[in-house]
């Protein structure tokens, strides 16, 4: 049994307070000062802490083995706040037991607009790759782990072996989530799994004092991953888990530093990259006509677009976008393109309870989503504005 350890890197361009009245008046959309406030802060909190946790445990572990993604906008934003935090991205890369993983480089709803949008943003995201660490993935993700039958065709179209999916039931149709399928529409294309329970016990329970099986103790998880069966335990989750959504104090770097040397003494566990997990032959094709991510309890595209706002302020970034397209201007095409990160919907995000709503509040900064929304609409007119008066067309006022 190999074990897959997948951490995803992202921060967003966050909007700064953009009113109808700063329509036309060459403000920038985004806030730079408190987005790189905000990434120095979790760099101190969790990017480098865990880092050098990794670093160590691949010194001290040969057979452990760590896959990342990386998305641009989070290495724009390391460039400006804290730039050796690439440097040791760089360093876990250089040990040879490290995979990176590709995506849209703005962590993009890009696979719902119209093409060449999705290809273009994600030879973006090989090319910055290439330049920053010399690595050419070999498995692809979309944004929230968003996968389906058209998702895996097109990652065939764009030569990538594998992709990254949710290990949903409602996909698997009673099949486990620990083996390797392929794609039933694109048969080169292997699927790996998230065990989705295995990885939500450290990406979401592991502080919570109510839980039953609180504390979590790397020994303890060690234990529940010997007992699974299968070939392959995906757990994917959030690189932040280690020191921002669950704070030091908690105990989550340690279990992190602990987990290889728990691993170990399980002799039939082992480590693989998402690459070496490739080498597993597929159990099955799997069938997913529609589109499922690991956000939220659906694991739908509602956490994005499940509800008038997020719908609402979709489209008008998809009509924008036909505008800025033809604009030919790279300025504006970028600010559209930081204006299509998923983040920024997940904002508006209104039609849940309970623990859904809880970590949308969690990540958003707005008083409402309906301030997420005006906020996000007036930066959106703007832009339009901006796309027209490129191609010379008049603004009716």
């Amino acid at each position: 049994m190999k074990i897959v350890l997948y951490l995803h890197l992202h921060q967003p361009w966050r909007l700064a307070r953009f009113r109808y009245l700063d329509l036309g008046s060459g403000r920038s959309y985004f806030d730079v000062d408190r987005n790189l406030a905000i990434f120095r802060g979790i760099a101190e909190r969790c990017y480098r802490p865990t880092m050098d946790r990794l670093l160590r445990a691949l010194a001290e572990h040969p057979e452990f083995r760590v896959s990342l993604s990386v998305t641009g906008t989070f290495l724009e934003q390391a460039r400006l706040a804290a730039p050796d935090v690439i440097d040791r991205l760089r360093e876990l890369y250089r040990t040879g037991r490290v995979a990176l993983v590709g995506e849209t480089y703005y962590h993009s709803l890009a696979f719902l607009v119209p093409p060449p949008e999705l290809s273009e943003e994600v030879r973006l995201h090989r090319e910055v790759l290439r330049k920053e660490f010399g690595a050419d993935p070999k498995v692809l993700r979309m944004t929230e782990l968003a996968y389906s039958d058209d998702l895996a065709r097109f990652a065939e179209g764009e030569r990538y072996q594998g992709m990254l999916a949710e290990g949903w039931e409602g996909a698997l149709h009673g099949q486990p989530p620990t083996h390797v399928y392929c794609a039933v529409s694109a048969p080169t294309v292997l699927l790996l799994l998230r065990h989705y329970p295995l990885s939500d016990d450290v990406g979401f329970r592991f502080s919570s004092t109510s839980w039953n099986e609180y504390p979590l103790t790397a020994e303890k998880y060690a234990g529940w991953l010997a007992a699974t069966p299968g070939d392959v335990i995906g757990l994917f989750m959030d690189f932040e888990t280690f020191g921002e959504h669950h704070a030091a104090r908690t105990g989550i770097l340690e279990f992190l530093s602990a987990l290889p040397a728990q691993v170990a003494r399980h002799p039939h566990l082992g480590w693989a990259t998402v690459e070496e997990a490739l080498g597993n032959k597929p159990r099955a094709p799997i069938s997913v006509p529609y589109t499922m991510s690991w956000a939220d309890q659906n694991r739908d595209l509602g956490a994005w677009l499940g509800n008038d706002l997020q719908r609402s302020a979709f489209e008008a970034a998809k009509k924008v976008g036909v505008l800025v397209q033809q604009a030919d201007d790279e300025g504006i095409l970028t600010d559209w393109r930081k204006l299509l990160t998923s983040d920024h919907f997940y904002y508006m995000y209104v039609s849940g309870h309970g623990a859904d709503q809880g970590v949308h509040q969690y990540f958003s900064s707005y008083e409402s989503p309906y301030d997420a929304y005006a906020n996000y609409m007036n930066a959106m007119t703007d832009l339009r504005r901006r796309a027209l008066d490129r191609l010379g067309v008049p603004i009716l006022k």
